[in-house]
């Protein structure tokens, strides 16, 4: 359904004719809806959790009427009524509403904003905030999609995510729940996810560059797992999950929140909200171990994850499927490139840089086709080439990244830290969690 851009000032009957038409568009009655673990996206679960369920025409027809109300809020810079209609929840991700307000008052500053579509909706038994990894039973989900162009006149340097955006910003998934009141006849609508107005929106990284550091530590892991490990790489890249409930109960009793990398550029590129002790937790190489022994012990945590997916090894024995990582998704877990084949991208530059950009190309489409999100992030198989590769080649595999789609990507140890610089956005340093390592020697380096 095509809803058409509300001008300031607008009259509020154009935008009740609007949100009329749209009720009549929704047939009268109950409507079926297919839900899969992707929230409407290619891929299925492993669980068969999830089933085909019912929405009344009524709620269908609220849930569009308070998508289209932000979604029309946004294009007219009405930031107050964006924050009204957020869930509470949401709202206490943010310090107050003038740091909203500022936020979105230069998210897209760069940019014509035009018109919206918003699509049918469904239900889901349940959706997980990846920022907060808390989940939300019986909530409704709407694809958006918004039409935006940049303002700035194009040239070389102008990455492509931010000449195309149209084309990131397709059917992002719009998330509501029904919020009632306890000894009150209020309810209302409230809004969990806003599809392309929300943190989790796909990035654009500035045409100007940015600069600005944020503390956050990356850790970067392998295998978690109990079985027996006889070779000193082996045991350096397993922690057993003894271990690892240990490092998280740490974790948690500090006071740490995990974020996503979305809200690690946000805080970069925009200023964007972040917690008082933000971390990130990677899982490289799709082991089937991530998804057996990382992910639930994650969960249980309130902690979410980043798994690097080797795309060429997914269904191997001993690697994870698209179905678990669809289900690691719905339940707040984020997924980024691993290449193809875990090949050294530098020294497969030169070789052939046809082969290197299959590696980066492919593997992202392969990601996007099977778990229908958006794949912005990447990490450097074995960090090469930035472990021994020269600087030409290293500003070269950036540039390929760039072009290429990706906004970020993060290195293996050698380079270490947790300064994470705007400048420098895809050598995102990590701190190396050895599985020989004792839990006070884990304790020791983080900050």
């Amino acid at each position: 359904m095509y809803i058409p851009k509300r001008a300031a000032g607008q009259s509020p009957f154009v935008l009740a004719i609007a949100l009329l038409v749209a009720g009549l568009l929704i047939a009268a009655g109950v409507i079926a809806f297919r839900v899969d673990a992707t929230g409407g996206n290619a891929g299925t679960s492993d669980t068969g959790a999830r089933t085909t369920k019912t929405i009344s025409s009524q709620d269908a027809t609220a849930a569009q009427a308070v998508t289209t109300q932000y979604m029309h809020a946004f294009l007219a810079r009405q930031y107050h009524t964006m924050w009204s209609l957020l869930h509470p929840q949401v709202q206490a991700v943010w310090p107050d509403e003038a740091a909203f307000t500022t936020y979105w008052s230069t998210r897209f500053q760069e940019y014509t904003l035009h018109t919206f579509t918003v699509g049918q909706a469904k239900t889901l038994s349940s959706w997980t905030n990846p920022e907060t990894m808390t989940t939300y039973a019986s909530v409704l989900q709407l694809p958006v999609s918004l039409q935006l162009d940049l303002k700035a006149q194009r040239t070389n340097s102008t990455p492509p995510e931010d000449l195309h955006p149209s084309q990131l910003f397709k059917n992002l998934p719009f998330v509501v729940q029904h919020v009632d009141h306890k000894g009150s006849i209020a309810a209302h609508w409230a809004v969990l996810e806003g599809g392309p107005a929300d943190l989790e929106a796909p990035i654009l990284p500035p045409t100007t560059p940015v600069a600005s550091t944020v503390n956050v530590p990356i850790l970067m892991y392998h295998h978690i797992s109990d079985i027996p490990r006889y070779n000193a790489l082996d045991k350096s890249l397993t922690v057993s999950t003894t271990v690892f409930t240990q490092q998280l109960d740490h974790l948690k009793a500090q006071g740490y929140q995990t974020i996503t990398f979305n809200q690690l550029f946000d805080a970069l590129y925009y200023n964007g909200p972040l917690p008082t002790k933000p971390i990130i937790l990677t899982f490289d190489d799709g082991y089937d171990d991530a998804y057996a022994s990382a992910y639930p012990a994650l969960v249980k945590h309130g902690f979410s994850g980043m798994f690097y997916i080797i795309t060429g090894k997914v269904n191997w024995q001993g690697q994870m499927s698209w179905g678990q990582m669809n289900t690691m998704l719905t339940n707040g877990m984020q997924m980024g490139s691993h290449t193809i084949n875990h090949v050294d991208v530098g020294q497969v530059y030169l070789n052939s840089r046809e082969q290197v950009q299959q590696e980066l190309q492919a593997s992202l489409a392969a990601m996007q086709q099977h778990l229908g999100v958006v794949i912005q992030q990447f990490c450097y198989p074995s960090g090469e080439p930035f472990r021994h590769g020269s600087l030409a080649l290293r500003r070269a595999i950036v540039a390929l990244l760039a072009a290429d789609g990706y906004v970020g990507a993060t290195t293996d140890p050698g380079m270490t830290g947790v300064e994470q610089n705007s400048i420098y956005p895809f050598t995102l340093l990590r701190l190396r969690i050895d599985g020989r390592d004792t839990v006070q020697n884990f304790i020791n380096r983080l900050p």
